[in-house]
């Protein structure tokens, strides 16, 4: 094993040490509380994913909600002042490979400064998350648009709901909430609130100019998304109220 490699097996298992250490000096009744509305939240929003994609795979086959989506999708290419390029940019922050460095950054920082729960909410908010992609993805593989750059950025499957939507919602929506809820005052907690709108709404826009997705993939992403953003938020803060950065 080279000098590197050596280096970073023995920060990971200080780090995985440390966590394992924090966590288990926390009363068992925090973990419960946690884990329970967990478990909860992914029932419901393992639903809410599932209802979603029904709806959707059944407005689709009465022929009213392709007609829309097509519509739309052109409207807004077309009008927001967005350009192709500037959208590759945009949507790079949902990409899952991309994602990974800021989870791992996020998580470390949590288990060095003493904050397990935060550490174990923002990894299971991130893998969690692919579970209700999947469940509209396994349910109905729609086809990707090819009315933009003849469909040039578009996948050639699953196309609902927007996975890029859902997880910008889910994950980044929790950062951005750690942000609101450690900010020490009403104008600092305005700027969190609108830059975690920004940020979602931007990278949900550059789908759809991209033509990546159909407007109808990334409202379901963003309602599935939200679901599960609350799921964790309320873990979180029913866990241990004093897990604040």
């Amino acid at each position: 094993m080279s000098g590197t490699r050596w280096i970073a097996w023995i920060f990971v298992r200080n780090s995985w040490f440390r966590f394992w250490q924090d966590a288990r000096q926390l009363p068992n009744q925090v973990w419960k509380r946690w884990a329970t509305v967990l478990a909860i939240g992914f029932i419901v929003t393992t639903i809410v994913a599932f209802v979603v994609t029904f709806w959707g795979k059944s407005a689709v086959n009465t022929g009213g909600l392709q007609a829309w989506d097509e519509q739309m999708l052109i409207v807004i290419s077309q009008n927001v002042p967005l350009s192709f390029a500037r959208s590759i940019t945009w949507e790079s922050p949902g990409n899952l490979v991309y994602m990974l460095p800021l989870i791992a950054g996020v998580v470390l920082t949590a288990v060095w400064r003493s904050h397990p729960v935060i550490a174990a909410t923002v990894v299971t908010a991130y893998i969690l998350q692919f579970a209700f992609a999947w469940t509209g993805w396994l349910y109905w593989n729609r086809q990707r648009p090819n009315l933009i750059a003849e469909g040039l950025a578009a996948p050639s499957l699953h196309s609902y709901p927007s996975g890029h939507a859902l997880i910008v919602t889910s994950v980044y929506g929790f950062l951005f909430y750690l942000w609101f809820r450690s900010a020490r005052g009403g104008l600092e907690r305005s700027l969190a609130v609108i830059a975690g709108l920004f940020w979602v709404g931007m990278v949900s826009i550059a789908r759809i100019i991209l033509g990546a997705h159909w407007p109808s993939d990334v409202i379901a992403g963003l309602v599935i998304g939200i679901c599960w953003l609350t799921t964790v938020i309320l873990a979180f803060n029913r866990a241990n109220t004093n897990t604040i950065l």
